[in-house]
This record gives structure tokens, sequence and C-alpha cells, in this order.
């Protein structure tokens, strides 16, 4: 089940990792596209309604096969984030904002990457900003685009 309050742990615990493989092969550039695109307005709404508990609309964004990997690891079924998202579950949560968005069209599918990033009080009055990168799997269904997948990094503080 996915937990937002455990996020700003998770972010905490995790160790810087290693660089990639230089014998990865190099990335593909992704194509940009502003807001006002369809794929990028299909994760505006996924994350407006995360925020605002909207399960409903919620349900609207996502595949019927969707899988998330939430930040602490889960696997979450399309049911699980669902219902974790009902109005009646709903937690204060801070403000979080999204930069450094990227997409890269494949036909019918997309991928899209962007940071996560929100301010965590700490017990000393201080704030510190964590993040995570957010990656996303979008399909065309017809006209209409969902998600298929999302997954959740923490970005470790340097």
């Amino acid at each position: 089940m996915p937990r937002f309050a455990a996020v700003p742990l998770a972010i905490a615990l995790v160790a810087p990792m290693p660089a990639a493989s230089a014998l990865s092969a190099p990335p593909r550039p992704a194509a940009r596209h502003n807001v006002s695109d369809p794929i990028g307005s299909l994760v505006d709404r996924f994350n407006a309604a995360r925020t605002d508990f909207a399960a409903d609309d919620l349900a609207a964004t996502l595949a019927p096969d969707y899988q998330e990997i939430s930040p602490v690891g889960d696997v979450d079924s399309r049911d699980q984030v669902i219902g974790f998202y009902r109005p009646d579950r709903r937690v204060p949560a801070p403000a979080i904002k999204s930069s450094e968005r990227a997409i890269a069209l494949h036909g019918d599918w997309a991928l899209v990457t962007e940071r996560r990033s929100f301010d965590v009080p700490r017990p000393d009055g201080s704030v510190v900003t964590r993040s995570l990168r957010a990656r996303y799997v979008a399909v065309r269904h017809g006209a209409t685009w969902q998600l298929a997948s999302a997954q959740f990094t923490p970005i470790p503080a340097r």
C-alpha cells in the first residue's frame, strides 16, 4: 500500500547509488512537450487527484492493469492505489512541486520523467527539501491516454 507519510523516512534512508555503467546505452533524447499536451495533462491530473484524495478522478487516469512502485519499494495494484486515495483516508501532506519534466513519445506509449520536491519540517524548526524522481508510463487507448505504471525513487540529499 502506498505510504505517503513514509516518504520522508524512505528518502532519508536512501544511500547514494553508484553511477550507471559505462557500458549502458546512451539515453534517447526525450521529446519536450508543454503542459497543455495530452500526456503532460494526464500526469498533472494524476498528481492533482492524489493531492486531493479524489479517488474517482484518480481512477480515470489509470489503465486497468496499472502498477505502482512506491518510494519504499512496495508494488501496488490499481485497486490498492485507488483505495489509498479515498477521500476518507486523506492526510495532511506538504505541497509538492514538479520540475524537470521530460516526455519521450513512442507511438502509442510514452515515458514521462519528472522531479517531485517537497519541504519537510525538522523538530528544530528548520526545513529540509526532499525530492523523488517519478517515472510514468502512459499508454494510448484510442484518443485517450492513461497511466500504466508509475515509480517513485527517492533522490538522496547531497
